[in-house]
Formats: structure tokens, C-alpha cells, sequence
């Protein structure tokens, strides 16, 4: 399934990794250049805290994982248990958020094995669903979800829908 070029190692993250993992999820979702790079060290800092105190706290039920090639940290994605409104009588779930990979190494399957990653985790938690929300309009990341076998569970109505923005969609896999 991987169409990785450079071999690639998944293991959850540690604080020691923070400084990397904030500076993947700064550069993937926003950007350090032109306007917006003004706002960027503020947007970082943001994240590595946020980032920090969900590492420091160890919960149960959460991990967050990191993917490394060679010595560089190239992506990330956490997994926590969430109650999900469009999943109604069920305690908390399994639930991926902030899923992120470098720009300059996309499209070499990292993605992919990270979201294996977090199944094969979800597993030993004791679950066989895991679930996941993106925009309608990313048809990127639709693709890869779609390659690795979830459905659409629900779209619930979005208020700001008419003023364009895309909605967003629980997907869902049920674990083997």
C-alpha cells in the first residue's frame, strides 16, 4: 500500500519532539509567507503549546504520532476519544485530528502510514471504529481516506455554508 521513496518510521511522540511536531503542523496548515507569515510565529507558538499540554497531561486515550524519515520529523497526526454527536448512545470514540505532512514530503505514502498507525493503536485500545472529520472540498485528503476504506457518516448542517464555506464530514472505518 505505501508508495514511500524514503523509509519512514511511525512511533508516538514524546515532549522532546514538540519543537518538530509544532513546526509540521505550523507549515501544513498555515502559511509562513506573504500576509499570513506575520501572524505565523504567533500561530506556532499557539500550537506547541496547545501541543504541549496535551502531551504533558497523558491521558488515556490519547496519542499522538510522529513519522520520521532519517532524522527529520515529517508528519503527525493524534488520536483521541471523543463524544460524537452524529453518534448518538455511544460513550466516547476514536477520533483523528491534525493530521499533518511536511509539504516537500507528500505524496510518498506518509499519510498513510500514519493513519495505519492509528488503527493498529485504536485496535489495542479495544475499538473497531475510528472516526474523522475533512472539508468537502479537500479532495486530497477524500482520496486518501477514501483509498483506505472510510464512509461518510454524516454532514451535519453548517451555518456558514452560505457564505461558502465548505462543509465539513464525519468519516468513519470500521476496524477489522
Amino acid at each position: 500500500m505505501t508508495l514511500l521513496t524514503t523509509p519512514c518510521r511511525i512511533y508516538p511522540a514524546t515532549l522532546s519532539d514538540l519543537e518538530q511536531l509544532s513546526e509540521v503542523l505550523a507549515h501544513s496548515f498555515y502559511a509562513p509567507a506573504g500576509i499570513q507569515g506575520l501572524f505565523f510565529p504567533m500561530q506556532k507558538f499557539s500550537i506547541q503549546q496547545d501541543l504541549q499540554q496535551r502531551l504533558r497531561a497523558r491521558q488515556q486515550g490519547y496519542c499522538c504520532l510522529a513519522a520520521w524519515a532519517g532524522s527529520h520529523l515529517v508528519g503527525t497526526l493524534e488520536i483521541s476519544l471523543r463524544k460524537l454527536r452524529a453518534v448518538p448512545g455511544q460513550n466516547r470514540q476514536p477520533y483523528i485530528s491534525n493530521l499533518a505532512v511536511l509539504p516537500r514530503w507528500r505524496k510518498q505514502g506518509i499519510a498513510a502510514e500514519l493513519m495505519q498507525g492509528a488503527e493498529g493503536i485504536v485496535q489495542v485500545w479495544g475499538y473497531r471504529r475510528l472516526h474523522l472529520h475533512v472539508l468537502e472540498n479537500n479532495t486530497v485528503a477524500r482520496r486518501l481516506y477514501q483509498k483506505l476504506y472510510y464512509q461518510v457518516l454524516s454532514t451535519p448542517p453548517d451555518p456558514l455554508e452560505w457564505l461558502g464555506c465548505p462543509r465539513q464530514l464525519l468519516l468513519y472505518k470500521v476496524l477489522p
